[in-house]
């Protein structure tokens, strides 16, 4: 019997994507007992990608390893009676999204519905998932109450617009670029500012004097944080999921605004912190909102596997608006 083959990216060690991310072909082992194996249709790479393999989390990963926290598949073979061959899923959990074919455990394997595609499914968890349970889980919620989100031009930016939109709340949308200021023209913004103009910190000392807004998301960090603490009511909620800035948040920021209620979301602690239940009911709400038309991720480019080094380059010229999708 000829011995199968499967085909991923491996990386040994850590450093620049360009250098170090590396195909692999590879004999397929046995399948143990318990497990499901997942034949990859698509994978995405997102800037954690990036990040990840430069070795900014090396304390809590371990070479070698293949990266991809997000993509969609099928099973194809299966040790767990609730996953039977074909069932289509979303093998999240662990990395490993970047090969031909994924081993899982079955509490890792969450069912997409047919209604949504496979592209759309794969671009469902990073953002989506992260954007809805910080508007669900994290946020004190009340409707009609003024949120601010920055970057709200990025990916997450604007599913975060839509699904607060959606909600009820009055979402108050800052971008870097006077172009990305026409963006939200069909969402329900409250307003749109631009962090690069002259007016801003007028714009922001006149939306603190109206009442100020009640909650902030932030991927940002750095010294925008300490700007928009300001405008933060009494006991608000200051949310922070990323750092786009590259810097962390001053020591000033808590000295300056000790009332503030301040977390930091990650999408894998609260995931690895729930039932899978609970976990794959959020997965649902997402997919009907991508069935009905609330969100949808914009694809940008796809590359075959065999070409994952121009796709990673795609995502590092920053010149390409969307998604990044890895055909498996």
């Amino acid at each position: 019997m000829k011995e199968q083959l499967f085909t991923r990216a491996m990386v040994r060690e850590f450093g620049d994507i360009r250098d170090i991310l590396r195909l692999e072909s590879c004999p397929l082992p046995e399948l143990p007992a318990g497990k499901v194996r997942v034949k990859m249709a698509f994978a995405t790479i997102n800037p954690s990608d990036i990040i990840t393999l430069s070795g900014a989390y090396r304390s809590r990963i371990a070479l070698p390893f293949v990266p991809g926290f997000e993509g969609v598949g099928s099973v194809s073979e299966s040790r767990d009676p609730q996953l039977p061959v074909g069932t289509r899923v979303l093998p999240v959990g662990s990395m490993g999204a970047w090969q031909n074919v994924k081993e899982s455990e079955p509490q890792w394997c969450f069912t997409v519905p047919d209604f949504v595609s496979d592209r759309q499914a794969a671009t469902s968890y990073v953002n989506p998932m992260t954007a809805l349970l910080m508007l669900k889980e994290e946020l004190d919620f009340a409707p009609g109450m003024r949120i601010i989100i920055n970057a709200a031009n990025s990916a997450i930016g604007r599913t975060l617009i839509r699904m607060a939109s959606q909600m009820g709340l009055a979402p108050i949308a800052i971008v870097r670029r006077a172009e990305n200021t026409g963006l939200f023209a069909a969402d329900r913004t409250e307003r749109v500012l631009n962090s690069s103009d002259g007016g801003y910190p007028q714009a922001l000392a006149e939306l603190k004097a109206s009442g100020g807004v009640a909650a902030i998301l932030d991927c940002i960090g750095g010294e925008e944080s300490l700007q928009l603490a300001e405008v933060l009511t009494p006991g608000g909620q200051f949310i922070h999921y990323g750092l786009l800035s590259g810097r962390p948040i001053p020591a000033t920021f808590w000295r300056s605004r000790p009332d503030i209620r301040f977390s930091n979301f990650h999408l894998r602690m609260w995931v690895h912190s729930h039932e899978k239940a609970r976990v794959q009911q959020r997965i649902d709400e997402v997919m009907a909102m991508i069935r009905d038309g609330i969100i949808a991720t914009e694809i940008a480019a796809e590359f075959p596997l065999e070409q994952i080094q121009l796709a990673a380059a795609a995502v590092l010229s920053g010149e390409l608006k969307g998604k990044i999708l890895l055909r498996l």
